[in-house]
């Protein structure tokens, strides 16, 4: 009996263990075009919403390497997808989808059923997840980038990584697929896509013909396009693709020459084509162009910019071309108007018979638009006339450039006052041989007057030099020129502190004029002179007015004498007054011994008349 109890029982277990080798644990992966329409951040989702009309075929794909496994209720072992805190939901529906799919497959009656518990499931968990935060607000666009189409980078990654991973049985479905998405009739060359945010608005991607992007559908209705990456000798601009654009961005890619001009009275008002080593470009190739307001052509091999429409302000970003070159650059300047962008970081190579460079290094736009704003800012007179401004000493160090320095030449002309306004970084103003009489507020009030450190004021009218004091003009100068003028006084209070340091080269040049002198010019202005005559070179050549002499000339003793008065004599009378005391001592002294010794009175004494005191001592 016992050994048929044991018998029984090892027959169960042989049983249990032969059903669970038989219980079936094959892998299901969900259909790879299902999962891409579903889980793929595509970037063009939102333009083709509803699905392929085609039926697509039910393809397994390898599970990736790193998800887990989970199983459903049935046993069947899923793929558990691997997600973030944004894409929950997404992940979700992706899953429920499959094995919606995958129980249509063997049970069609029961897709109703799987369908409604999916999407409750996803509902469910959209609902518990916390949503993601709001992007940062965009930064207003300056005016001349208001009609620029730009695609993000990350958009040409998305659209065009991963097709190498594509089973050889999908190969023609997802070809169709992506031919219809980026908008091609069926020859699969079309490498463009429309933007997901912005209508009538295609991005481009690693482009090596142009029939890459002609052979997209509706490109008379493409208003703004964006190709990145786009490898090609000659980009030739007349093609009918860009016909119809607002902006063009070719960007980021290796082209030689841009060949050919755009289409006569083309809508194109943004033009971009940064980053391709372009080292030619057609000479007429947006001249015709009415509209453009935005031409970048930074980081290529540039030498010319070319010709442009000069009825229209258009604001031009040529940084990073070193071999553009600067005189055809300054005509520009000078001709047409053109705002730059970034002048500071903006260099040409200058024509080395120009002079007004010292040195064989490059200039930045930012000087030649200073050298501009020299000339045409030069001031004009009413009834007097004109002046003449250059612009000298441009210093050619790169990234360290010193201020262009604007010489003002405004001589000769009658002035009785100086000019109401100076152009920008005028270092140097001459005023010479007109009636100026004098120097007014301007070093003090005018900003125009702040960046001078060269006055020349030679033959003029100018009585005083008090106006320089407490001026930055006092604290910068390096040569004032004030010569045969009507000065009376060198202040030498003001001028001292700005010559105590001699190691900076200042000089004063006062010849020709005439002091009014007096002793303390004698005294003072003489020895302060002569201590300063490095700083003041024609120092001998100071005049007096009112004497026939130079101011080094004059002698103390002659200037400082006084016309004779009484107090001269006060010493005198002091004297003998201090003798006439001393004899007064002295007499009353021998009177008292002579009565002493004697008993007689002294002679005035004994001559006087008795007073009635002296009748009464008798009796």
């Amino acid at each position: 009996m016992l050994a048929y109890t044991h018998g029984t029982w090892l027959l169960l277990l042989l049983l249990l263990v032969a059903g669970a080798c038989a219980r079936p644990e094959t892998a299901h992966t969900p259909d790879p075009a299902t999962l891409g329409e579903e889980s793929s951040p595509h970037p063009h989702a939102h333009a083709h919403p509803h699905p392929h009309p085609h039926p697509q075929p039910h393809h397994h794909h390898r599970a990736h390497p790193h998800a887990p496994l989970e199983e459903d209720e049935q046993g069947t072992a899923i793929p558990a997808p691997i997600l973030t805190a944004d894409h929950v939901s997404i992940g979700e529906t992706t899953t429920a989808t499959s094995l919606a799919e995958t129980q249509s497959v063997s049970d069609p009656g029961s897709v109703a059923d799987t369908t409604s518990t999916s999407t409750s499931h996803s509902t469910s968990t959209t609902s518990t997840t916390s949503p993601a935060p709001l992007p940062p607000a965009t930064p207003e666009q300056p005016e001349y980038l208001k009609h620029c189409f730009y695609a993000e980078e990350q958009l040409c990654s998305h659209t065009f990584d991963g097709r190498a991973e594509i089973t050889e049985g999908q190969g023609s479905t997802l070809a169709h697929s992506e031919a219809q998405n980026r908008g091609g009739q069926g020859n699969g060359q079309c490498q463009c896509r429309e933007h997901p945010a912005r209508p009538n608005s295609w991005y481009c991607c690693n482009i090596s013909q142009l029939t890459m992007i002609s052979s997209c559908s509706n490109i008379s209705k493409w208003t703004n396009l964006h190709v990145r990456n786009m490898t090609v000798e000659d980009m030739d601009l007349s093609n009918p693709i860009f016909r119809s654009l607002q902006s063009l961005a070719v960007t980021d890619g290796n082209i030689t020459r841009l060949v050919n001009a755009f289409p006569r009275l083309s809508a194109l008002k943004c033009l971009n084509i940064s980053n391709n080593n372009i080292s030619e470009i057609h000479s007429r190739a947006v001249k015709d162009v009415p509209h453009l307001e935005f031409f970048g052509m930074s980081n290529n091999n540039l030498s010319l910019v070319p010709h442009r429409n000069q009825n229209k302000n258009i604001t031009l970003d040529i940084s990073g071309n070193m071999r553009m070159l600067c005189t055809p650059l300054n005509e520009i300047i000078y001709t047409e108007s053109i705002n730059f962008l970034n002048p500071k970081h903006s260099y040409c190579q200058y024509n080395a018979t120009h002079t007004w460079f010292q040195s064989t290094d490059k200039v930045s736009v930012e000087q030649l638009e200073n050298r501009k704003r020299c000339v045409t800012n030069c001031p004009v007179i009413p009834n007097y006339g004109s002046c003449n401004c250059t612009l000298e000493n441009i210093m050619i160090i790169q990234d360290n450039q010193s201020k262009p320095q604007c010489h003002v030449d405004c001589s000769n002309l009658g002035l009785v006052e100086l000019p109401q306004r100076l152009p920008d970084n005028t270092f140097m103003l001459n005023i010479t041989n007109n009636k100026i009489t004098s120097l007014g507020d301007y070093f003090q009030t005018n900003p125009t007057y702040h960046n001078i450190n060269r006055l020349l004021a030679d033959n003029n009218l100018i009585s005083s030099i008090h106006e320089f004091e407490g001026t930055k003009f006092i604290e910068t100068f390096q040569r004032i020129y004030m010569r045969n003028n009507s000065l009376g006084k060198i202040p030498e209070y003001i001028l001292n502190n700005a010559l105590m340091d001699s190691g900076l080269g200042r000089r004063i040049y006062l010849a020709g004029n005439k002091l009014q002198c007096d002793c303390n010019t004698a005294k003072t202005l003489q020895n302060w002179l002569k201590e300063r005559s490095s700083d003041i070179p024609d120092y001998m050549e100071i005049r007096c007015r009112n004497l026939p002499q130079r101011v080094i000339e004059l002698q103390e003793a002659k200037l400082c004498q006084s016309p004779p008065d009484w107090t001269d004599y006060i010493y005198y009378l002091i004297a003998a007054e201090v003798i006439l005391l001393l004899a007064l001592i002295t007499k009353v002294t021998y009177d008292y011994w002579v009565f002493k010794t004697a008993g007689y009175l002294p002679w005035p004494a004994s001559k006087m008349p008795k007073l009635p005191c002296d009748w009464l001592c008798e009796s």
